[in-house]
């Protein structure tokens, strides 16, 4: 019996990419074992958009090499493949492409090959084919429909270690999602690296969501970036029976000069009007953001700009970064840096603004229904299972696992909320 055990780190693109990769192992008569566990290959998915990104995906890689075999998959290893097959244990490494061959890579380690590079120019490349079909103990599943970018941003490494927006054809992502309603899974979480990028000749995202609203399973959109939310587009949206209200926009500053010098295509105002869009159309939506602490040059005045700008927006939830720099990018070079204590207050500043952003948002939802996807034991509310709402709000009731049912929420508990 060959055993094989995973790691993840990073994004959802990373989650659907090591499903996939496990699928295949499982197909060739591997089995799964946990990480901590004894294997004969262990693949670890590696994320690299920032230097603590890197910082975790070294620290799994050591603790892999304890247990078997181990492959570096995912954007460090496109990036960094050389340097990663000097250290201790890597057999081999696989980018952001030909995952599909990974099953010959471990066989070939198994059998005594040693140093597997499998890393190449992604210029050119297609969207490699992959499916995902069995729901194994999941509830939810991720699917993955474009892969690259093409935008650039002064501050990200992804279009250099992901390649060039490309697209998944439309009636094969149809396809998945079926065999994934069809296994059990009660929501289809839309990924990509620059969701809003898809498109199959002259059919985008919009199309997409209408098709997929009628296999009759909850559809969340991952991230997305404000530039596809037209009126068109909200308002077909919003027509839709089963897409969540909730829509993670990515901002990283609230300043105009700031997001200038990101390359960001929009500027506050634009982005504002997105969002009152979303709020027309909607009800109650949740809006949820990624937001960057000092950037570059940025001023003390920028940093309160977006201050102002994230508590005008009433975001309900952000995520923030302090500024991580990127050798290969923009930003890299961009003088002056803003000290690394100083960007920490601030992110801190921002992490503070977005915590009660949160608690605001949640307690709004009390006393409202909500149809929530129940999954696993409640650490808040006894004798209850937990999940999340179709607004992203964590839910404890008495419930199934992978029960979609429809509560009252009346008590909120921490960021928690008790359903009737």
């Amino acid at each position: 019996m060959k055993r094989v055990a995973f790691y993840t780190l990073g994004c959802k693109v990373n989650t659907y990419d090591t499903t996939f990769m496990q699928s295949l192992f499982e197909q060739n008569g591997y089995v799964t074992v946990d990480f901590e566990r004894k294997a004969d290959i262990v693949v670890i998915n590696t994320c690299t958009v920032t230097a603590m990104a890197d910082k975790k995906s070294r620290a799994a890689i050591r603790r892999a090499a304890k247990t078997g075999h181990v492959i570096v998959a995912g954007c460090l290893a496109q990036r960094a493949a050389c340097e990663l097959l000097e250290m201790e244990g890597v057999s081999a490494v696989i980018g952001t492409d030909e995952r599909g061959k990974i099953v010959e890579v471990a066989d070939q380690l198994l059998n005594g090959a040693v140093a597997v590079n499998l890393t190449h120019e992604l210029k050119g490349c297609g969207f490699e084919p992959m499916h995902v079909t069995s729901s194994g103990e999941r509830t939810r599943g991720v699917l993955k429909i474009q892969e690259g970018c093409d935008c650039f941003c002064s501050y990200c490494i992804i279009p250099y270690v992901r390649g060039r927006s490309r697209s998944r054809e439309f009636d094969d992502i149809l396809y998945e999602a079926v065999e994934m309603a069809k296994s059990g899974i009660n929501e289809i979480v839309l990924t990509g690296i620059h969701l809003a990028s898809y498109r199959d000749g002259e059919r985008g995202l919009g199309d997409l969501i209408r098709a997929l609203d009628k296999c009759d399973i909850r559809l969340r959109l991952g991230s997305i970036e404000p530039g596809v939310l037209d009126e068109d587009f909200i308002k077909m949206a919003s027509l839709t029976k089963n897409l969540c209200p909730h829509f993670h926009l990515s901002l990283q500053s609230g300043s105009a000069d700031v997001l200038n010098r990101m390359n960001r295509p929009y500027t506050p105002d634009e982005y504002m009007g997105f969002v009152s869009m979303l709020r027309r159309y909607f009800d109650k939506p949740a809006i949820t953001t990624d937001v960057i602490a000092g950037f570059p040059a940025e001023t003390a005045a920028e940093h309160n700009e977006t201050l102002e700008f994230v508590k005008k927006a009433a975001f309900s939830r952000i995520h923030v970064f302090p500024f991580s720099a990127r050798e290969g990018t923009r930003a890299f070079s961009m003088t002056p840096r803003v000290p690394k204590a100083v960007a920490k207050q601030r992110a801190a500043e921002l992490i503070q603004l977005g915590e009660a952003l949160e608690e605001r948002y949640i307690e709004s939802m009390v006393g409202h229904e909500a149809q929530v996807l129940f999954e696993e034991p409640s650490e808040i509310f006894e004798n209850c299972l937990e999940g999340y709402s179709e607004r992203y709000i964590r839910v404890a009731s008495q419930a199934n696992r992978n029960e979609l049912k429809t509560v009252c929420l009346i008590q909120k508990n921490q960021k928690t909320v008790l359903g009737i």
